[in-house]
């Protein structure tokens, strides 16, 4: 899928406020923008500053030749109980505000312009031990497809064994066709995916990873759909890492536990 950064174009201010917006660039901490006082409900742990409520808005253009296209938003991060609004239709809530989170716009887009809207809420104060900031505090991205494609973070990988070197690879497909896999200089392999293809494969005389010697792999996956081919790229590394009972071991260094 394609990555589209939107970091330009937004506006933000208070929630309910009749104003217009202030324009700002992702990423964006609306706390900064509020007054240290002695009335912050969040005291020391927030810096003093006030909590406020916030709204975000942007436009999202959409050809007609590109509506029936794959469109997913991508959120790094909002702080918090963000909720996202499509065209006036709520597409998405999420309470967390440190971790990412996705949103299929699907059922909301309308070719020509649409209208984004983000809230996100800090005036519930005290609701954090630590300065959290507030806002879209992290890069928000368009992913997009047309036709049949490997679906967003549908290429996993992960180690079955490390004496022999074996690992799996998983790749998600939204329609059945070839899905064809390379890594490095073996040889390449290909599977007919029913919505999902497994490969396993062995690496002889695998090139571990080290800090001193930190070798990686290529892995490469291409899916033939109806209507085009599609690519998903990747980097790994294997190392052997003992575990102890007091430390965790690996060559010339022992790191104790914190």
């Amino acid at each position: 899928m394609k990555a589209t950064s939107l970091l330009t174009g937004w506006t933000c201010r208070h929630l309910g406020d009749t104003a217009p917006g202030k324009p700002v660039t992702l990423p964006h901490d609306a706390m900064l923008a509020e007054p240290r006082t002695a009335l912050s409900a969040g005291g020391t742990n927030t810096g003093w500053y006030e909590g406020y409520d916030y709204e975000y808005r942007r436009t999202l253009t959409v050809p007609e030749n590109e509506l029936a296209d794959t469109h997913i938003l991508e959120f790094e991060g909002v702080y918090h109980n963000a909720e996202v609004w499509l065209n006036g239709q709520k597409a998405a809530f999420r309470p967390y505000g440190y971790t990412n989170f996705y949103v299929d716009c699907a059922p909301y887009l309308h070719a020509g312009e649409n209208e984004l809207r983000v809230i996100a809420r800090n005036a519930d104060q005290p609701n954090s031990r630590w300065y959290s900031g507030a806002g879209i505090y992290r890069p928000v991205q368009l992913w997009t497809a047309r036709g049949a494609h490997i679906t967003l973070n549908g290429a996993k990988i992960r180690t079955l064994s490390l004496d022999p070197a074996v690992v799996e690879v998983r790749v998600k497909t939204t329609a059945p066709g070839t899905v064809r896999l390379t890594v490095d200089d073996l040889p390449a392999m290909q599977q007919e995916s029913d919505g999902e293809a497994v490969f396993t494969l062995t690496l002889d005389n695998a090139r571990l990873w080290t800090p001193e010697t930190p070798n990686l792999y290529t892995c490469r996956v291409s899916f033939a759909g109806d209507r085009d081919v599609r690519c998903s790229q990747g980097r790994v590394g294997y190392r052997r890492l003992p575990v102890q009972r007091q430390a965790v071991h690996h060559p010339g260094r022992v790191h104790p536990p914190r």
